[in-house]
């Protein structure tokens, strides 16, 4: 092997042992966050207060570790998924009353509004409706939102507990090796000797 190569891949090898790991930063790294953005909110969507609310959700939770990183950003993706089918499920049942309206309006002289809201809701409702879709999308956001933030309390009290261990109070290796003990029911011991008295 030429003298240059082996230089170039001994240079290598050391630049790669001097690097040292990469440190978690405190996630609110621009290109994270606008990659998030990209994957999660929709294009008539506000990009600004997505993050926004994932912003509150990292200094909630201040994840640390490149794991508590990840829960966070998908806790927050899924909360916004569940806000969204929200706004969808307004959306089906407003169009459907508006669809209603001449009808309704035609044949009942004052329909009070809730009643309105129902026959929407009817219209809407069935094994294979839209309504009854977006429901089962809802459930399983909810469970997903639930089973996030249930692993993420776990992981950052584990951790948490972790971190107290080394600072934990060890009685034995804090007294001196020779620290004598006296138990608290025997006296000190006495030095019983008498002085001799020498006889002249």
């Amino acid at each position: 092997m030429p003298s240059s190569h082996r230089k170039i891949k001994s240079a290598r090898a050391n630049a790669a042992k001097s690097r040292s790991p990469a440190q978690p930063s405190p996630a609110l790294n621009a290109l994270a966050h606008g990659l998030t953005a990209r994957t999660v909110v929709l294009f008539n969507e506000s990009a600004d207060q997505y993050q926004g609310q994932l912003h509150d959700y990292l200094d909630h939770f201040r994840p640390q570790t490149k794991p508590e990183i990840d829960l966070v950003h998908q806790l927050a993706a899924a909360h916004w998924r569940v806000a969204r089918y929200a706004g969808v499920e307004s959306g089906l049942l407003e169009h459907r009353m508006q669809d209603q309206e001449e009808r309704l309006s035609r044949d009942y002289d004052d329909m009070p509004d809730n009643h309105r809201l129902a026959i929407a809701f009817d219209a809407l409702s069935g094994a294979n409706s839209s309504l009854a879709l977006l429901n089962r999308y809802q459930s399983r956001l909810n469970h997903e939102y639930h089973r996030l933030l249930k692993t993420l309390v776990q992981m950052q009290s584990a951790q948490a507990r972790e971190a107290k261990l080394p600072n934990a109070a060890n009685p034995i290796s804090e007294h001196p090796a020779d620290a004598q003990i006296v138990p608290s029911h025997q006296p000190p011991a006495t030095n019983n000797h008498q002085p001799t008295t020498s006889h002249m």
